[in-house]
């Protein structure tokens, strides 16, 4: 009984021949363009959170008073006082 398979050499007598497979191999990487494109990914989240609580902080400051300002606040904390002085209870 001849053997019309080339992949597999002929074999003398009536042993028959070992198969042997080839093991699987996954290769990982990519020469770190995905790391790179994770450290942008991270990087933009950072500047975005950065400004957004910048932008808060700007928000919730108080408006710097000036000196007439202060005066007319007084004023009128004075008047108010005058008034609930003049009244009977």
């Amino acid at each position: 009984m001849a053997h019309s398979d080339a992949s597999q050499p002929p074999s003398s007598g009536s042993e028959p021949t070992p198969v042997i497979t080839q093991p699987v191999v996954i290769r990982q990487g990519g020469h770190g363009v995905a790391l790179v494109f994770a450290a942008l990914i991270v990087a933009g989240a950072v500047i975005y959170a950065v400004n957004q609580v910048t932008q808060q902080r700007q928000e919730k400051a108080p408006m710097p008073l000036t000196s007439e300002q202060v005066q007319q606040g007084l004023e009128r904390v004075k008047g108010l006082a005058e008034k609930a002085l003049q009244q009977p209870n």
